[in-house]
């Protein structure tokens, strides 16, 4: 199957973050940071929508496969881009969702975890791959494969490295086939992922 990787258009957001919910909604990582199974799918679908809006999809940064042009999406990247990403008034929009999806109760240990990720990002300028999901229709067929290539791509034009959290054993060997290098576990509690640097392919 050809793969065409495009930029997701702003009214896809509901498309990809229901992609993004039914994919990862299982991942231990996923699980610490919003836990329970009550309404679950829709709190994903909910807390991913606000995530994509808060800067990477006006940001132009979320990448798509389709089987075609235009077509129905099989993946999704969420690239967010070095810089100040969007304004905050946006952000404080999206965060009233992202606030129903954790719950008021477990809100204080989710800060705090990603106050975690976020120290043990790199401080020099780089590119950031939050997330990466396969439809399950697709999986095998070199859908995140394609995406990666395509992400990656822009981010050797631009000279910089790229960051990432692998949660999972198999997603470790597979960025690792594509230059990134694993260089120590994310200090989080429950299951910890593996932070992972890849330099650009010029240097």
């Amino acid at each position: 199957m050809s793969v065409v990787v495009e930029t997701a258009r702003p009214d896809e957001a509901a498309a990809c973050a229901r992609l993004l919910a039914d994919a990862l909604g299982d991942d231990p990582v996923i699980r610490a940071m919003v836990p329970g199974d009550r309404d679950r799918t829709a709190r994903l679908v909910a807390m991913h929508v606000a995530q994509l809006r808060s800067g990477p999809l006006p940001g132009g940064s979320v990448d798509v496969a389709r089987a075609e042009p235009g077509g129905p999406v099989l993946g999704v990247a969420v690239w967010h881009a070095p810089g100040p990403g969007a304004p905050l008034g946006e952000r404080l929009r999206q965060l009233p969702a992202v606030v129903r999806a954790i719950g008021l109760r477990h809100l204080p240990t989710a800060a705090a975890q990603m106050a975690r990720y976020e120290r043990h990002r790199p401080r020099r300028p780089h590119w950031y791959l939050e997330e990466i999901a396969v439809g399950p229709d697709a999986r095998g067929l070199g859908v995140g494969s394609a995406l990666l290539r395509h992400g990656l791509a822009r981010v050797d034009a631009a000279g910089l490295p790229a960051y990432l959290e692998a949660t999972t054993d198999a997603s470790r060997r597979l960025y690792e086939r594509f230059g990134f290098v694993a260089t120590g576990p994310v200090p989080v509690r429950g299951p910890r992922p593996w932070a992972m640097l890849r330099e650009p392919a010029a240097a």
